[in-house]
């Protein structure tokens, strides 16, 4: 049975979370090379959702209202994924990338409790597709105590760190749009990994003993799915007084979603407005928790949509998002 993946709080943990801690972020060249379709296909056991589905995505900023069309997309470019990107001691991280000549704007992918990086095996390829670098970091923790949760902070932190140095190797051009993407309790992490330089940020001085490098903030970050207020009946604050107001706050969550209430989105994307941020909410309507990243947990059983119009939905928000950071 797979765990449902659950959001705790932001600022709290990132507060328990941060002020001190080692990790060892040596991660060893690449063992596995494959190309791989640009657009998953379907197994004979994995249930697609009707080719007439409409799912729209209703974008809200303090301005505007936009629809985000869910239509499949029609790849540009082959897709190579990368595995094997890990040490002994150390979290994987898997990369998608376009098997083309070019530069490409980076995606850094964070997975929920009890998930992987292989979460975004249907979302990263499609982003990929299009044109765009992608990293997935493993967490190194099953993220239920508290120093699991400083763990995964770092984990995810050098794992950034490390997609920001190794970005070019696959293509990737940091001066296009870095973005930040977590689904579940990995959106409580982006926005923290995302907003706050004086704990993750080149001025925080953490950099020898945790991991290398000094790395800037990302251009996006867009949270999905979060569960920002509270989570089985436990209540949190969500607190957006955060260091760094330079990122593109995206806010996308299913309006379906009973894991992880799309009000908590809402909630959270107005407190951070309210609070100076650059912020828009995307809702995707018939979307719950899973199929905003192509899944669904269908008595107790983990099943994989390729094809889910509320994935699709959230694939061309993300490239949007990056589209409105270019320059």
């Amino acid at each position: 049975m797979r765990r449902v993946a659950m959001l705790l709080m932001a600022a709290v943990m990132l507060v328990a979370s941060c002020s001190s801690g080692t990790a060892d972020t040596t991660i060893a060249a690449p063992s596995t090379t494959t190309t791989v379709a640009a657009t998953p296909t379907l197994s004979s056991t994995t249930p697609a959702a009707p080719a007439t589905t409409t799912v729209p995505a209703t974008t809200t900023t303090a301005a505007a209202t936009t629809t985000v069309s869910p239509a499949p997309l029609e790849a540009k470019y082959p897709v190579m994924e990368t595995t094997g990107l890990s040490g002994e001691d150390t979290q994987e991280i898997t990369v998608w990338a376009p098997d083309a000549d070019g530069s490409w704007p980076v995606v850094y992918l964070l997975h929920g409790t009890g998930g992987s990086a292989r979460d975004f095996a249907e979302l990263a390829p499609l982003l990929a597709g299009q044109g765009v670098v992608v990293f997935a970091a493993d967490y190194r923790s099953e993220l239920v105590r508290t120093p699991e949760w400083k763990d995964a902070y770092w984990d995810s932190e050098c794992g950034y760190r490390y997609a920001r140095g190794a970005a070019a190797d696959y293509g990737g051009d940091l001066d296009q749009p870095v973005t930040i993407v977590g689904h579940s309790f990995g959106a409580t992490i982006a926005l923290s990994l995302g907003l706050n330089t004086t704990v993750f940020g080149p001025e925080s001085g953490r950099t020898s003993d945790i991991c290398p490098g000094e790395m800037p903030r990302p251009d996006v970050v867009v949270p999905l799915s979060g569960c920002h207020y509270e989570h089985e009946g436990q209540k949190f604050a969500f607190d957006p007084d955060l260091t760094y107001d330079e990122s593109e706050l995206v806010l996308v969550v299913g309006a379906e979603d009973d894991v992880c209430e799309a009000w908590q989105s809402e909630d959270a994307a107005t407190a951070l407005r309210d609070d100076g941020f650059d912020t828009s909410l995307v809702t995707i309507d018939g979307g719950n928790h899973f199929t905003v990243i192509f899944h669904d947990l269908v008595d107790d059983q983990w099943l994989t949509l390729p094809d889910d119009p509320a994935g699709m939905a959230v694939v061309q928000t993300i490239l949007d998002a990056i589209d409105a950071a270019g320059p």
